[in-house]
This record gives C-alpha cells, structure tokens and sequence, in this order.
C-alpha cells in the first residue's frame, strides 16, 4: 500500500490548523465544552460511579458474580413478557430522545466542523455566518444524525455486554490462580492474550467506523456508511495509532480518576475532580474531533482522486 496524501500533508501540521480553525469557530469549542459537561456530570454523579468508583472498590468485586446477577435479572424479565416489553420500551425511548436531542445540535456542529475544516484544507477565505451553517446542518442532516447516534448507542451497549460475558472464562482463571491454582497460569495466559487481541481490534475499529461515520454523514446524503467502512478499511493501518492515542488518552484519565477514587470524594474535591475532567476530556475531544474531519476529507479526496 502507498503512502497517502493525506498522511503526508498532516505531518506537523495538525496542531497549527486545529488552533486556527477554533479560532475561526468558537462555537466548536462552545458546544463541545457543553455536552462533554453534561457527560462527565451524569458518569461522575450517579449511583454506579458512587458504587464502584474507586480503584480500590473495582479490585474488590466479584465480576464473576456481577455478571451472573446481570444475567439472572435479565432471565427475570424475559419470562415476564409484559415486564420484558415494558423494559424494552423504556430502553428504546430513553435512547430515541437522547438521539432527537443529539442529533438536532450535532447535525449543525458537524456540518460547521466539515465546511470549517474544508476551508482551512484549500484555504478558502470566504467565511459563511455560523448561524447560516447551523441551520443548514440541522436542515439537511438531523435525521440522518439522530439515526446514526440511536444506532451508535445500540450497538455500543450490544459490544460491551458481549465483551463483558465473553471475559468471563477469563475472569474466572485469573480468580483461581489467585486462590492458589497453579495449574490454571498456562490458560489464564492464554486467555488474556487472546481476549486482549480481541479487545483491540473490537474496540478500536468500532471507534474509528463511529467517528468517521459522521463527517461521512455530512459530506453525502447517500450512501455515508458505505464510504466510512470504505474509508476506514482502506487507510485503518494509518489511523489506527491516532484512534489508539485518543483511547489511552481517556483510559488514563479515567484510572486516574478511580485512582482518586472521585466516585466516593467529598464535595469539594468532587467539584476539582468534575473540572479537571471536564477541561481534559474537552481538549481531547476537541483535537480527536478535528483530526477524524480533516483526515476524512483528505482521505476521501485522496481515494476518489485516485479512482
């Protein structure tokens, strides 16, 4: 495979065009600022993080078990079919409004990011009011993006309850290699090393087909999925690093936050905790979010080109 373009046109220039183009569009950093508050208050501030939110507390339970009573209260509303349809309901439509409420402010973001960026790659100086872009966005892209968020958020929750439950083999080894069991080192090995493959490639080609479905979304009106996955596939050796980084990035944040063991601080230390987040997870999202749209439009002028 030759190297792209694109991969060349980034090198060292990246970081440059990020600030000016936040510059030129402040409500990039506006919006993002806003829903990465709302996300880190609901995963700071609820009953599982106060539950489980700690290093200390997370070494301590028994997943094993965790899963099993996930599993037996799920079998409980399986056998109840007007329990299982109200449940499911309730799921879907908690979803479906998250979705409305997201794809309504998304479908303008993107579309200001995707003109935004475009602008900054063939340096065109003619600049559109914000408010204009917006509405076009909301406009031509809110279904699509309210479609594209319900379905991200579906498949995000099949992948981690799959990815729970196929760990479970795993989970049982370690725990009895640490009860004594010599025996199970070999398997337990093993079996880390093959569900740490799996996980990889799981989990970071499921982030990059999401993050680059939705500057896909806006750039055409058909066929977006088609040419994410095409896109991905065919430059996945060249982005992979980039979408790793970005993982570590919020993996490490968030293990120096059980480290903190911000689930069970105190109120002030709560709110230090909730702005040190808060102002990491933007930056990160902010510089992801502009790398993901100018590679998408590199890569696809690249491909398209070259067909």
């Amino acid at each position: 495979m030759k190297r792209p373009r694109f991969y060349v046109s980034l090198k060292g220039e990246s970081m440059r065009d990020f600030l000016v183009n936040m510059k030129k569009r402040p409500i990039i950093i506006i919006f993002t600022a806003l829903f990465t508050a709302v996300g880190c208050f609901a995963v700071q501030f609820n009953p599982f993080t106060k539950e489980f939110g700690s290093l200390e507390r997370l070494f301590k339970t028994d997943y094993t078990q965790l899963l099993t009573d996930i599993a037996e209260w799920l079998k409980g509303r399986a056998t109840d079919p007007s329990l299982l349809v109200t449940t499911i309901a309730i799921a879907v439509l908690s979803v479906l409004g998250v979705s409305i409420v997201g794809g309504l402010f998304t479908s303008g973001l993107s579309y200001i990011m995707y003109i935004n960026t475009y602008n900054g790659i063939h340096r065109v100086a003619k600049k559109r009011k914000t408010g204009t872009l917006f509405g076009e966005g909301v406009n031509k892209r809110f279904w699509s993006m309210t479609g594209y968020i319900f379905v991200s958020i579906i498949t995000l929750a099949v992948i981690v309850f799959l990815l729970a439950y196929l760990n479970m083999p795993m989970a049982i080894s370690i725990g009895k290699v640490i009860a004594g069991d010599t025996s199970q080192i070999l398997p337990m090995l093993l079996l880390i090393a093959v569900m740490v493959v799996v996980m990889f490639f799981v989990v970071v080609f499921y982030s990059m087909y999401v993050s680059y479905m939705m500057p896909s979304i806006i750039a055409f009106r058909r066929g977006a999925v088609r040419v994410a996955f095409k896109i991905v596939n065919s430059y996945c050796w060249y982005l992979i690093p980039r979408t790793l980084l970005f993982l570590v990035y919020n993996l490490g944040i968030e293990i120096a936050l059980l480290a903190l063991n911000y689930g069970l601080a105190d109120q002030t230390l709560s709110i230090v905790v909730f702005a040190a987040n808060f102002l990491l997870r933007t930056i990160g999202i902010l510089y992801y979010t502009h790398y993901v749209f100018k590679t998408y439009i590199e890569m696809k002028e690249d491909m398209f080109d070259e067909a």
